[in-house]
Formats: structure tokens, sequence, C-alpha cells
């Protein structure tokens, strides 16, 4: 079984593999191109996520600060609760079910299509870094409100690998327009 700082290591080599990611789409796709009326764009993807990402930093950097704190360092690896894991599982791709966001979440208003790749990349960078901040810490016994649920909580840890995973789940969709 992993260790805290390998589970750690591992989630930051996901978000640095979704920045590569997003930065080879921005360059070889039109990011505004839509694969029918009603599905979303390259950028459509790639802002839900940037969407997502900033409802998220909210929740996890207060999270952070009351560990360090209260001094909650990590004992063993970190866990995931039942309904993360089932929600992580159903975002894996490919995708297994198709799930409706929630208002929002939807990237209606998008000024500058070609400013959501360096938006992302810079909105990655914050989650490193709350990432690496992380270290040591009982993030697995801190938990936040969903930002797409609000009565759905979950620990720190289930929020970092949740949002690895939605982004794997998105960026597979932008590769596929």
């Amino acid at each position: 079984m992993p260790d805290a700082a390998s589970q750690l290591a591992a989630l930051a080599r996901q978000f640095e593999d979704a920045t590569a990611r997003a930065r080879r789409l921005g360059q070889t796709a039109d990011l505004t191109k839509q694969p029918a009326p009603a599905r979303w764009s390259a950028a459509e993807c790639v802002e839900h996520l940037n969407l997502t990402t900033r409802a998220y930093l909210p929740r996890i950097e207060p999270g952070l600060r009351e560990l360090r704190s209260r001094s909650q360092l990590a004992l063993g690896p970190y866990r995931m609760e039942f309904m993360p894991r089932l929600l992580n599982w159903l975002l894996e791709p490919p995708v297994r079910l198709k799930m409706p966001t929630s208002a929002p979440f939807q990237p209606v208003k998008i000024a500058d299509p070609a400013r959501v790749v360096p938006d992302f990349v810079e909105l990655q960078q914050r989650l490193l870094d709350l990432l690496r901040q992380s270290e040591g810490l009982a993030i697995d016994t801190f938990k936040i409100h969903s930002p797409f649920a609000e009565k759905v909580r979950y620990n720190l840890y289930s929020a970092f690998v949740l949002t690895a995973t939605h982004q794997r789940r998105h960026l597979w969709q932008a590769e596929r327009i």
C-alpha cells in the first residue's frame, strides 16, 4: 500500500500530465469547433475544468490552513470514503455514464477561447502549490462541501483525487473532438 508522500507525488504527476495534455490541445486543435450542436467544444471542456478548479480552490485553501493550525499530521496512507471512490470510478475515462453539470459549471460564456488553456495552466499551478502544502498533513481527516452539491462532503484527499480524475475525463473528451 502506498504511503501518503507517494500518493501526493502520484497526484502531482497526474496534474502535471493534465497540464501537458491541455497545452498540446491548445497547440494542435481548433478549440472552438463543436462536434455536434449541443456538444461542448474543446475550449468549453477546458473552461468547465477552469470553473471547477476555481470553485475548489477556496474550499481547499482554508482546510489546509486549519490542518496546519492544528498541526494535524498524516499518520498513514490517505483514504477516500466510499462515495468519492464510487464517483471517481464513474468519472474515469472512458466515459461510462454521462453526467450533466449544474449551471455554475456550464461553460456558457467564453470571452476569449485563446485564454482557456493559459488559464488552465495557471490554475494547475495553484493546485500543485496546494498539493505541495498538503505534504505531511492529514488531508483525509478534513471534509469540505462539494462545489457541485453542497449537501455532499468529502475529505481534501478525495477532492484532489476527484479533481485529477475529472480533468482526465474532460481532457479525454476534448481530445476526441
